[in-house]
């Protein structure tokens, strides 16, 4: 199997796995215990929540675990929402291709009687600062816009956004879940008040994540019930679950810096391998795509494919290395994931969330593909675990299944 379905959701790491199994199993105590197995559990929580906060300048009093990044952001935004004077003076500003996560609870906002201003990003899958300041209004009062985008891997200018929030007196929260872990964070430096993160998207186990919300800022409640979270989410914490994010986080940051460089190496290799099936490596070559077959990738600061690699002068400021969005013309992706998954390949469609009724990706709209676009784009989204032996693998596996559908 060659698993490139990394923005989905990663291998559950060692030293996660580590961490996780006496919880699961002989340190099995309730963390409200006041004896030793409750106290063991306690304390495990209370040092993830110190290992967590470390990790983006926060302080551990500014942290709160969650089920996941769809329940942080809902969290985020109602109850900043919910803390106005009323849902009719509540305005705030989000981007088109945010995570459903933000804009599904934008929609439930707006049936509310809330105003939202969606901001369109450029052609590149970039939204810029200048933009979000447009859309301000007497009664904005917050702004959420996404580090990463999960389908384009675009890194959005969040220290920049931030500070026009702030200089408006607007309270700033992003959607990390797809950056978190890949590459660094300040929340203090990077002017974000609230955060967002899931533990299964940087080798953390499934149905759990955390949100930071800056000390200044009253977060409403959002499970009644117990004392948990700071009286804030009721119910038993899922300590396992917890403490395996916090060891995959203590890892992932440990080794991001080695991390990036492998990334942006294989994202080379992907772009010499792309270039290869486009145009061949001779004009002999037969196996070179028309014209009207080649691959196009979305998001990319250049239309031709060689000179790709000069967007790297920036490192991973721009984009997230390992995700890209591929247009085949012509195809349909979901016929090709289905061939692809058949040869041991997986990748997707876009995010794992979408529904397959709503139309298509709405990120790939966003940024001004037509329908025939969306439904011949796949997105291929690696990691540090893969390698170049698994891209060639994945090139010569596609040109088959390509050649085969068209006899």
């Amino acid at each position: 199997m060659i698993y490139m379905d990394n923005a989905a959701t990663t291998r559950l790491s060692d030293e996660a796995l580590e961490a996780m199994l006496p919880f699961l199993k002989d340190s099995y105590g309730n963390p409200g215990g006041i004896y030793d197995l409750g106290l063991e559990a306690k304390r495990a929580v209370a040092g993830a929540r110190e290992e967590i906060a470390r990790t983006i300048g926060a302080h551990p009093s500014e942290i709160y675990f969650t089920s996941g990044g769809t329940e942080a952001d809902n969290w985020a935004i109602r109850s900043f929402a919910g803390s106005g004077p009323s849902s009719a003076a509540f305005h705030m500003i989000t981007t088109s291709f945010e995570h459903h996560a933000v804009l599904n609870t934008c929609r439930w906002l707006e049936r509310s009687g809330c105003s939202i201003s969606y901001v369109n990003p450029n052609v590149s899958g970039t939204v810029m600062p200048g933009e979000i300041e447009r859309q301000i209004r007497r009664n904005t009062s917050f702004v959420s816009v996404m580090l990463v985008n999960n389908e384009l891997g675009t890194v959005q200018p969040v220290t920049d956004i931030g500070k026009t929030a702030h200089d408006h007196g607007l309270v700033f929260h992003v959607d990390a879940v797809a950056a978190y872990g890949h590459i660094p964070i300040n929340v203090r430096l990077m002017n974000i008040d609230m955060l967002s993160a899931s533990a299964h998207k940087f080798g953390g186990p499934k149905g759990t994540g955390f949100l930071y919300v800056n000390e200044r800022f009253k977060l409403l409640p959002l499970i009644h019930g117990g004392a948990q979270e700071q009286g804030r989410r009721g119910g038993t914490e899922n300590v396992p679950g917890i403490v395996g994010m916090a060891a995959a986080a203590v890892k992932a940051h440990a080794d991001m810096e080695k991390n990036l460089i492998k990334r942006q190496q294989l994202d080379r290799y992907f772009l010499k391998r792309l270039n290869e099936y486009n145009f061949g490596r001779s004009e002999e070559e037969s196996g070179a795509a028309t014209g009207s077959r080649r691959i196009h990738l979305n998001g990319y600061c250049r239309e031709d494919m060689s000179a790709v690699p000069d967007c790297e002068k920036n490192g991973w400021r721009d984009r997230l290395p390992g995700i890209f969005s591929v247009t085949i013309p012509g195809r349909d992706a979901e016929e090709l994931i289905v061939r692809l998954g058949m040869e041991g390949i997986c990748i997707s469609a876009g995010a794992a969330c979408a529904s397959p009724d709503d139309g298509g990706s709405h990120v790939l709209k966003a940024i001004g593909l037509d329908r025939n676009e969306i439904g011949s784009t796949v997105r291929i989204s690696m990691n540090e675990d893969n390698s170049e032996k698994e891209i060639d693998g994945l090139f010569n596996i596609l040109g088959r299944v390509l050649q085969r559908s068209e006899q």
